[in-house]
């Protein structure tokens, strides 16, 4: 019987598919395991697609050509133009599955891909956490916010977001390269740190801590620290400790940006802590860490749309009604030096 080689998608997590190659009756892992993995996935990332394109395209007519330009509405324009740009990348993602990794698509695509997957997850996970503190001002600081959020310093702040992770997604272009297998005829594409084993370590770990404090610590913390003064803040206010709407929102926000990234920055470190996993769950729990982390692109939408409200009333509305009414921003200011009432780009405490 013909050997065929499979990939392993599980050595380096973190790198978007670091493809190693094994032959499954030699390594031990369970070919069934592998065949539902596989499709799973495959389904996974079809649904990923099509939510994540028609959701993300959705947000980017409304706020794009749909709305007046306000700050808010730029936020969530370049956090769906990331999330869009991700999700289209998946039919390819997709197509490496379904042809057991090998990849047909050339070494300028292999390098242009998945160094724009990278930028555009950085520049999600960015845009998550400016939104956080846009939202933590507009309700701490109402009269500043009003007076100093303006169109030029959003659009300043996204160019500034966008340049700076282009920066960190460079290497990437040198790393990520072509692999010719001879026997197979088949080309694969991965990184490629170095060609010594000590550097591609050195490296690999030096990438792998960036991507954990760049893509996750920073912008969770910032995250968490600007939703708990928002609850704090909510808490403290009498007319609204009645309805738990606010904190349920709070905590579905925190929640899922925990739930989606910490497993997928996680998963790495296990190879650093001396854990000892088989070839056959090592292989499926890195899968399934990828399938939760990529997901995350196309449950924005959702997550910052329709949380907090009424799930009957939110059917007898069309989408872009909703998604329009969400992204307005409002203020009304009582008192100017004390007393306030403050509705933000997102504001579903209402």
């Amino acid at each position: 019987m013909e050997e065929t080689t499979t990939p392993l998608f599980s050595f380096y997590v973190p790198d978007l598919y670091y493809t190693a190659y094994y032959y499954p009756e030699d390594e031990g892992i369970n070919p069934i395991i592998y065949q539902a993995v596989k499709i799973l996935n495959i389904i996974i990332y079809s649904v990923t697609f099509l939510l994540g394109v028609f959701g993300n395209g959705l947000v980017i007519w409304i706020t794009g050509f749909k709305m007046h330009k306000s700050v808010s509405t730029i936020w969530f324009l370049n956090l769906a133009i990331a999330d869009f740009v991700f999700d289209v990348f998946f039919p390819l993602q997709i197509s490496e599955w379904v042809m057991n990794g090998h990849w047909p698509f050339g070494q300028v695509m292999c390098k242009v891909i998945f160094t724009a997957i990278f930028l555009n997850m950085s520049v999600s996970t960015t845009f998550l956490m400016v939104i956080s503190i846009d939202r933590c001002t507009s309700v701490l600081c109402p009269v500043w916010s009003k007076n100093y959020k303006t169109l030029k310093m959003a659009a300043s702040i996204s160019v500034l977001i966008w340049t700076a992770c282009f920066i960190l997604s460079t290497p990437y272009l040198a790393f990520f390269d072509i692999l010719h297998d001879s026997d197979s005829n088949r080309s694969y594409c991965f990184p490629i740190y170095s060609e010594d084993d000590h550097v591609d370590q050195v490296r690999y770990k030096a990438m792998l801590i960036t991507r954990f404090v760049i893509m996750f610590l920073i912008p969770f913390s910032i995250t968490l620290i600007c939703y708990s003064l928002l609850a704090i803040r909510l808490r403290r206010r009498r007319s609204l400790s009645i309805s738990g709407r606010p904190f349920k929102v709070i905590f579905t926000i925190v929640a899922t940006f925990f739930c989606f990234w910490f497993p997928f920055h996680l998963y790495p470190f296990l190879e650093y802590m001396n854990v000892e996993i088989s070839d056959t769950v090592d292989f499926a729990m890195s899968n399934t860490v990828y399938a939760i982390g990529f997901f995350n692109s196309c449950i924005n939408p959702m997550v910052y749309a329709f949380i907090g409200r009424d799930f009957k009333k939110s059917l007898q509305k069309s989408v872009p009604f909703l998604l329009e009414s969400t992204f307005k921003e409002k203020f009304e200011v009582e008192d100017p030096c004390s007393r306030f009432m403050v509705e933000t780009e997102m504001d579903t405490y209402n």
